[in-house]
């Protein structure tokens, strides 16, 4: 799950799911995601995927059933991005060094807490 955040500098991000620009502060972006965190429930899995179809502002949001919040899989090595080709392009994110630092620090089944990047705030479940 992402929630962006903007700086207050540059451009605001743009939320590929309501296509409307962000102007949450960082601050606010954890706030928010406190309460996204503190609304999942027992099950983390189910409640994982509600949670992010409801408030993700991340590309892999856009997936739907139970692919909806996928990161996919992940290299422990920093990669370049993919070249955006075909249909599934529009899918495609880099994944900040911090999340992918996160992901690997967790067990299977194991949710992060909060994780900050540049992006914004994100909240990871690790499923393999």
């Amino acid at each position: 799950i992402l929630l962006l955040h903007w700086r207050g500098v540059g451009a605001k991000p743009m939320d590929p799911i309501r296509r409307k620009p962000v102007a949450r502060s960082p601050e606010a972006a954890e706030v928010s995601m406190l309460a996204v965190l503190e609304g999942i429930a027992a099950d983390a899995a189910a409640g994982f995927s509600a949670a992010c179809k409801a408030s993700s502002e991340c590309q892999s949001a856009l997936k739907g059933g139970d692919m909806i919040g996928d990161l996919g899989w992940l290299d422990r090595a920093a990669a370049e991005p993919a070249k955006p080709s075909g249909a599934s392009a529009a899918l495609k994110s880099v994944v900040p060094p911090a999340v992918r630092k996160a992901a690997f620090d967790l067990d299977v089944g194991e949710l992060s807490d909060l994780v900050v990047s540049e992006r914004g705030v994100h909240l990871l479940l690790r499923t393999a």
